[in-house]
């Protein structure tokens, strides 16, 4: 008989459906009665992905599941390992690449023990996924662990379902939209608030647990139907590393069963540790992390990792609603800048009699100000008076603009609200920086049609202009020595890069 291949395998779903297919794998497997090179433990959370999304694209799509890739998993581990709690819980444990990701951390002795003594409990509301996760840890270290280890199939956000005492959490979510609120949930603010399954999944967990390691998208951190998420994680403390999807993305691969036209998964991920230290509130925030897909190696390292946290705990009130991602080489101008900015945006906006600045909505290395009117679907227009006028035009030319997206969203588009709160420091310039300035932006202004590029999005061709970098630099020194900062604009490399590890990308 042919080895079982994925022909077999989708012809076994057709006919039995997608539970009794991996039953029986699964059975087969732990008696060593299964004869395939595909169907092995590594592969079974892609090819359960794929065999949904063979049956049903909506129930996965519905199900909102993302398969965690083995070294992300690792480093999640990594980040449980050491903190505290004696039983491990896998919240929304799919097929298990979390929780078997750290039993292979701890070694094969204390993994032994941790089953034996009963310590691992895993949660989901699929069963299918949770018998693979289940027969995958007897695969590993015996059948008698399907016994010893603890599945609940459940809501995870029911009343009823509780986790043990002294526990610790690893999870990965699900990514979805409440469309019905459970008979049963506690109905909080951050449900009512976020509308969204992740979020509620996190505050659950963070609540119940000693501790606890949880991958879910950025939007968090800065969305404002997730403040009252914020408002709650002030009651603890840890930290949070946001990931950006481009060029490399954390969900390395593609999602099978997804409607969406992208090949590769478009989350921009964060992953939150709460420690729960003593007499420690709020939670050390990382800047927004880029990196090549050839350099996910050496960047999903804990230890490597850790010189990009800051030592700053960050807590969100009614005047500061988000978290800020800020390189920690950045920090003490960050607060520089926040501290003698006397403005936002919004306070010298006047429609009435201002002059036209177009702002491309689109930023992915760096942002523009033009005086000319863009051919472009996406630009916001603001009009500023003639006073401030070479300030503003400079300001989004320069990185500073560019920096406040990063800090607080960095996803696709600059919003027309965070643009308008955007602190400026005009009083801070003398007059000789002022002339200065004037001098650049006239010179710019002139020269513009020079710089025009063009990208084709969806057919249709869109302007934008890509000036020299020298002129980014001769603004930043200005503004720098503005603040009271050395005029040395290297400072600002990282953040316009499309790595952590190398120079500045003006695409």
């Amino acid at each position: 008989m042919a080895k079982y291949d994925l022909n077999h395998y989708f012809s076994d779903i057709d006919k039995n459906g997608l539970k009794k297919t991996w039953h029986s794998i699964l059975s087969k497997s732990l008696k060593n009665k299964f004869d395939s090179e595909l169907f092995v433990l590594d592969n079974f959370g892609e090819l359960y992905e794929i065999g949904l999304a063979h049956e049903n694209k909506i129930n996965k799509k519905e199900m909102g599941k993302y398969y965690t890739p083995k070294d992300v998993s690792f480093l999640m581990s990594e980040w449980l390992l050491s903190l505290e709690g004696e039983n491990i819980c896998d919240v929304g444990c799919g097929t298990g690449n979390l929780i078997i990701s750290y039993l292979e951390l701890v070694g094969l002795e204390k993994a032994m023990e941790l089953i034996q003594e009963g310590h691992i409990y895993l949660y989901d509301i699929d069963d299918v996924a949770l018998e693979i996760c289940k027969y995958s840890i007897a695969l590993k270290y015996g059948s008698d662990c399907l016994k010893k280890v603890h599945c609940i199939l459940c809501d995870f956000l029911d009343q009823n379902i509780r986790l043990p005492k002294n526990s610790k959490v690893i999870s990965n979510p699900p990514y979805y939209k409440i469309t019905n609120i459970g008979n049963n949930w506690k109905v909080t603010d951050v449900v009512m608030d976020s509308n969204e399954l992740y979020s509620s999944f996190m505050e659950k967990i963070i609540s119940s647990s000693l501790s606890s390691v949880i991958i879910t998208p950025y939007s968090f951190i800065g969305s404002d139907k997730f403040y009252s998420l914020r408002c709650f994680l002030n009651h603890y403390n840890g930290f949070i590393y946001s990931f950006d999807n481009v060029p490399g993305q954390i969900f390395n691969g593609r999602k099978h069963g997804v409607f969406n036209s992208n090949k590769g998964n478009s989350v921009r991920a964060s992953i939150t540790v709460v420690e729960n230290r003593k007499d420690c509130f709020g939670f050390r925030i990382s800047p927004l992390i880029r990196f090549k897909s050839e350099e996910r190696e050496r960047l999903l390292s804990g230890n490597f990792l850790n010189q990009f946290i800051s030592s700053k705990y960050q807590i969100v009130d009614s005047n500061h609603k988000a978290y800020y991602k800020c390189f920690p080489e950045l920090n003490d101008l960050f607060d520089r800048w926040m501290m003698v900015s006397d403005q936002v945006l919004g306070d010298v906006l006047d429609s009435s009699v201002g002059r036209a600045l177009y702002i491309p909505t689109t930023c992915r290395y760096f942002t523009v100000g033009a005086s000319s009117k863009l051919k472009r679907d996406g630009k916001r227009t603001v009009y500023i008076s003639d006073d401030i006028y070479n300030y503003i035009y400079c300001f989004f030319n320069s990185s500073f603009a560019y920096w406040y997206w990063r800090l607080y969203d960095g996803g696709i588009n600059y919003s027309f609200s965070l643009i308008q709160n955007i602190p400026i420091f005009y009083h801070q310039l003398n007059s000789s920086q002022i002339n200065k300035i004037n001098q650049i932006a006239e010179e710019m202004q002139k020269r513009e049609k020079e710089f025009f590029v063009y990208k084709k999005n969806a057919g249709k061709s869109q302007e934008n202009i890509k000036f020299p970098v020298e002129y980014r630099n001769q603004i930043n020194s200005v503004f720098l020595e503005a603040l009271g900062f050395s005029s040395n604009t290297s400072i600002f490399q990282r953040i316009h890069s499309s790595s952590l590890f190398g120079g500045c990308d003006d695409e």
